[in-house]
């Protein structure tokens, strides 16, 4: 869902790559360019406009806040940042967040990955709906995940929500990181390529009925780590992340500041229950 490049910075201490990877977002106006259905339940759109032609992209799990407004409410032109901050009054729009998953700067375009939860969902359901020429509003990016060269290892896991962000990330990773991926999805056909440099292992735990995150917390519970002092990052229902977190700082002895896990939904609330 919510879904960098610092790899060459070998010199730089984490906290400086960490602030190199936070160019300030802004207000972007897009047009949906082309929609193309990934797996089942997941589709990827494609947004483009002149404002991306001046996009920079953080990298690694950056987002977006996608912008939805009640369908009576007139926008104005040029619609700016200035602009939406002047409409608050009287039109707030509803906020969804999501990982940009990959950026094409010669073209001008930004692909997002949505996960199809139904069409009583805000963002889903648009993404269920929406065709090439529909406009999109859009603020970002979010500043991004630091990579370290110097980690020995890393460990990414998450379920089909992460699944853009674990994308993105890998694909920047060098040929001598060591990564280990565990990702959860409701079935086989819910895989897709995940290109890399990286020495890879890739773990596709299917829940096939299963409860969501269940597979997940059971298989990193499980996992052997490397020795070191690897990196941890992860995203899926808030109670597995806040339970696998604990497990890592407290059980497995790792330093909190190199185990980043966000919960990216939470069970029992929709979408629209999080605003």
């Amino acid at each position: 869902m919510r879904s960098e490049g610092t790899i060459g910075m070998s010199g730089a201490s984490t906290e400086e790559r960490r602030y190199a990877s936070r160019r300030p977002g802004r207000l972007n106006v897009t047009r949906v360019r082309q929609v193309h259905q990934i797996t089942p339940h997941m589709t990827r759109i494609t947004f483009g406009g002149d404002d991306l032609s001046e996009f920079l992209s953080n990298g690694t799990d950056q987002h977006v806040a996608l912008y939805f407004y009640d369908a009576e409410v007139e926008l104005p032109r040029p619609f700016t940042a200035d602009a939406a901050r002047a409409l608050l009054p009287t039109a707030r729009p509803r906020l969804r967040r999501y990982t940009i998953r990959q950026h094409h700067p010669e073209r001008g375009e930004v692909d997002m990955d949505f996960v199809l939860h139904g069409a009583d969902q805000l963002a889903s359901g648009w993404a269920e709906t929406v065709r090439p020429g529909d406009e999109s509003i859009w603020f970002g990016p979010s500043p991004a995940y630091p990579l370290d060269p110097e980690a020995p290892w890393y460990l990414f896991l998450g379920d089909e929500t992460a699944l853009p962000a674990i994308a993105a990330t890998l694909a920047e990773l060098p040929a001598t990181a060591r990564v280990r991926v565990l990702i959860e999805v409701a079935d086989a056909a819910e895989e897709q390529p995940l290109p890399t440099a990286a020495d890879a292992d890739v773990d596709w735990l299917h829940r096939n009925g299963r409860p969501a995150g269940s597979l997940l917390h059971e298989a990193a519970l499980a996992l052997a780590l490397p020795p070191g002092a690897g990196r941890i990052w992860g995203a899926a229902e808030r109670g597995v992340v806040k339970s696998l977190r604990g497990h890592y700082v407290r059980d497995r002895g790792l330093d909190r500041a190199h185990t980043h896990l966000t919960a990216y939904w939470t069970r029992g609330e929709t979408q629209d229950s999080e605003v």
